[in-house]
């Protein structure tokens, strides 16, 4: 428990952006689902989706555009959150527990949205924006990929990477431990290197864990 409240503490600043984005997903779809109420009523149902659509932007090309734009926005900084999450939780080697549900949380949110804005005759128009927004992000994390990704993998032999506090027995932080070395080892040795951990107690009584890096020769 005391380890998710840490968690959900240093995170906190990306689940406040979320929720500010998730108002404004839920404004727009509101706003919208208004405005599409009204236009609908004279579009001909038994016409082809091309006729409707171009009947659509015809009449109320600056609506359309409007709440494309917002879609668009919302949606491209929505997927930019996501993915400062992933680079931030992966940086700071936080536990795949946490970081998993956080992230389909996230993605559940944007997935509501976009199926609720596609299920419109207008849809292959959202579609477009949101393929759009994935390839603007796409290439954003290539792009900071490319930058700095030797930066962040180069360590030193017995390097301290990590330290873990506040773990009240010595059973809790081998847990800890345990489960730590698990997630990340793997990736660790395909760098080349080995982690290795260290435990003890503090002048406080309380336990800690200490991660260093060894190179494998």
């Amino acid at each position: 428990m005391k380890d998710k409240k840490k968690y959900y503490e240093k995170y906190r600043n990306y689940y406040f952006c979320e929720i500010v984005l998730l108002v404004g997903w839920i404004t727009n779809f509101i706003l919208f689902s208004r405005f599409y109420k009204e236009s609908i009523f004279y579009v001909d149902k038994q016409a082809k989706l091309v006729i409707q659509i171009l009947f659509m932007v015809n009449y109320y090309l600056e609506d359309v555009l409007l709440y494309l734009f917002v879609s668009f926005l919302v949606m491209t900084l929505n997927l930019l959150l996501i993915l400062m999450f992933y680079i931030k939780s992966k940086q700071s080697m936080v536990r795949q527990k946490e970081m998993k549900y956080s992230m389909i949380l996230f993605l559940i949110i944007i997935g509501i949205n976009a199926i609720a804005l596609l299920n419109t005759i207008i849809w292959p128009l959202f579609l477009l924006v949101f393929i759009f927004s994935l390839t603007v992000v796409y290439i954003i994390y290539v792009i900071t990929k490319y930058l700095y990704e030797g930066k962040d993998e180069l360590y030193e032999d017995n390097e301290l990477i990590k330290i873990e506090v506040g773990f009240q027995t010595k059973e809790e932080a081998e847990k800890y431990t345990e489960e730590f070395l698990t997630y990340w080892a793997d990736d660790f040795e395909r760098k080349g290197y080995r982690l290795v951990d260290s435990i003890k107690k503090d002048p406080k009584k309380e336990w800690y864990v200490e991660f260093f890096t060894q190179i494998i020769k």
